[in-house]
């Protein structure tokens, strides 16, 4: 019985002193030197610490993802004999009489997109076009939207196998809208693609509004609003 005892005892201890050691922090390395760890760490935030970059900014999960700029569209004239009939005009410049906030200076055609949300969503802008009016006239047809000249901060980055790790951001597609209220997709930047400033330019060459035949066409100037309006469509992995 007394060697029982003393067996457990030496048993008690042993189990006593490892639960008190000190967990290891360092390891042999090959070379027989001590090696250790510690921790390296800062913060990334949100938006580029400046002024914002203009335009629109989005708000809750889409702040700091900015429609910078978006195009006022002057299409070709047409004439009454034209209209009554129905006819095409043509993307000339941005240089409309009548200017509509942010794109009050955009003349250019630019459209820009600017992502610093830092969440790795992707983002997608559409589109969608009202009735051309002029007093109590409306017109009806269908507005297609084309850009060329894309450009990305984000070109995308590749496996050491040559597949993609992270995608580029795609271009813009041509977008079909019709004045009955139809919405149409403009740009989309998958997930983990499209941050930093995304830029393009109105396709003069597709860029075109096919005008419906109306023979109650009103001589003048019409107006119709294009609504653009960017935000996240896809859950970052």
């Amino acid at each position: 019985m007394k060697k029982t005892l003393i067996a457990s005892a030496a048993a008690l201890a042993l189990a006593a002193a490892a639960a008190i050691a000190p967990a290891a922090v360092s390891a042999a390395t090959p070379d027989g030197s001590a090696q250790g760890t510690t921790t390296a760490e800062f913060k990334v935030e949100a938006g580029d610490g400046k002024d914002n970059p203009g335009g629109d900014n989005g708000s809750g999960e889409n702040a700091n993802l900015w429609l910078v700029k978006a195009p006022d569209l002057l299409f070709t004239n047409a004439t009454v004999a034209d209209i009554i009939s129905g006819t095409t005009v043509h993307y000339q410049s941005g240089a409309t009489d009548t200017k509509t906030g942010d794109a009050a200076e955009n003349q250019d055609g630019a459209l820009q997109i600017t992502d610093l949300r830092g969440t790795g969503a992707g983002w997608t802008l559409t589109a969608s076009v009202n009735q051309p009016t002029l007093g109590d006239s409306k017109l009806d047809g269908t507005l297609h939207l084309a850009f060329k000249d894309a450009k990305s901060d984000f070109v995308g980055t590749t496996n050491d196998d040559g597949t993609p790790d992270l995608p580029a951001t795609a271009a813009p597609q041509t977008a079909t809208l019709s004045t009955k209220g139809t919405t149409a997709t403009v740009w989309t930047a998958a997930a983990k693609s499209g941050q930093g400033d995304n830029t393009a330019t109105v396709d003069p060459d597709k860029t075109t509004f096919d005008i419906f035949a109306n023979p109650g066409v009103t001589a003048g100037t019409y107006d119709a609003t294009v609504t653009w309006t960017l935000g996240s469509t896809v859950t970052p992995n």
